[in-house]
């Protein structure tokens, strides 16, 4: 089964996480099909990438520095200015993004420079 799964995802290898840590082989591939699944929807709403492979998704857009802050009204992501920052901005993934309960339910959105 692991291997038939592992030729079609392709975001990390179905070994890696349980290398580092104990874990039962069950979680480690629930873990990386809930990845795939993660990547395959950023691909879909960045434009031009939804063909892009996850380690490309990763090194642009997952990969890059940025600060958290918590205000009264809501949690802002502020990321660092990078080339790609107006593919983001575009993508609105904060649009549709639930309030955090375990943080007063305050909203999510994303500040670019």
């Amino acid at each position: 089964m692991e291997d038939s799964l592992g030729s079609r995802v392709n975001v990390l290898p179905l070994d890696c996480l349980a290398r580092a840590v104990r874990l039962p082989v069950d979680v480690d591939v629930a873990l990386t099909v809930f990845a795939n699944g993660c990547s395959r929807w950023l691909a879909t709403r960045l434009h031009g990438f939804d063909q892009a492979k996850p380690q490309q998704l990763y090194r642009t857009f997952v990969a890059t520095g940025g600060r958290l802050a918590v205000h009264a009204d809501r949690m802002g992501v502020r990321c660092d200015q990078r080339a790609h920052n107006p593919l983001l901005r575009k993508a609105t993934l904060d649009n549709a993004c639930p309030p955090i309960p375990w943080l007063g339910n305050l909203p999510v959105a994303f500040e670019y420079p």
